[in-house]
């Protein structure tokens, strides 16, 4: 009995790593122009470069990854509240099909108010400013903000500006999951970035995701 349990728990956490692993590359693989461009920033070293792949990034990023990352927040959604065997590139595909549209417009809203809140972090940083702080805590408002539009989405039946108008109540109205999902993301980042590089392919997209739409979950829950 102890050994046949042993084995069944061993079989479910190698069932979930598979089932991470394979979003995550699902998801990789419909951003491969984002990923490349992001990790050509690592090697542009001219101030003038990192603005023009900058904004390529921002140009890209509506039409690539507000609908890449909606289709994996459908397939977390899934796992989280309703069938954890749900069938993945099927299922991802029709998120993707689904929300495109919707994706979009969300991005080509949100991305210019990113590209706006870098540059003036970036360069408030540069100059010693006490300002950079507020940009810095507007820059994690920010991100939280974005999380929670794509769970608004895959969750909810709501007009676009509705789900826009939700997600930015949530991460008003909610602040203590608001850090959560911070903490939680930030530390998948540390690790993915400090100790374990591999995760980034092995499975950061996901779990950052089913960090952000679990406490969204719990969020909405209450």
């Amino acid at each position: 009995m102890k050994t046949g349990g042993l084995l069944q728990q061993l079989n479910t956490v190698t069932e979930w790593i598979t089932k991470i692993f394979t979003a995550n590359i699902l998801w990789l693989f419909f951003n491969l122009p984002i990923v490349y461009l992001t990790f050509n920033l690592f090697a542009i070293k001219d101030p003038a470069g990192l603005i023009v792949n900058g904004l390529t990034i921002a140009f890209f990023a509506p039409f690539i990854l507000f609908p890449a990352t909606t289709a994996l927040f459908g397939i977390i959604r899934k796992w989280v509240t309703t069938d954890s065997q749900v069938p993945l590139i099927r299922s991802y595909w029709r998120f993707y099909k689904e929300n495109y549209i919707r994706s979009m417009i969300g991005g080509l809203l949100i991305v210019p108010l990113w590209f706006i809140l870098v540059i003036d972090y970036f360069y408030f940083a540069k100059t010693n400013s006490p300002l950079y702080y507020l940009f810095l805590a507007a820059g994690i408002f920010m991100f939280v903000f974005t999380l929670h539009f794509f769970s608004n989405t895959v969750h909810f039946h709501l007009k676009l500006f509705q789900s826009l108008k939700n997600a930015m109540l949530l991460s008003i109205g909610k602040p203590l999951h608001t850090v959560g999902i911070t903490v939680g993301i930030g530390i998948l980042f540390y690790i993915s970035t400090s100790i374990f590089p591999l995760l980034i392919l092995l499975g950061l997209g996901s779990l950052g995701t089913l960090v952000a739409f679990f406490v969204f979950n719990k969020a909405v829950e209450r």
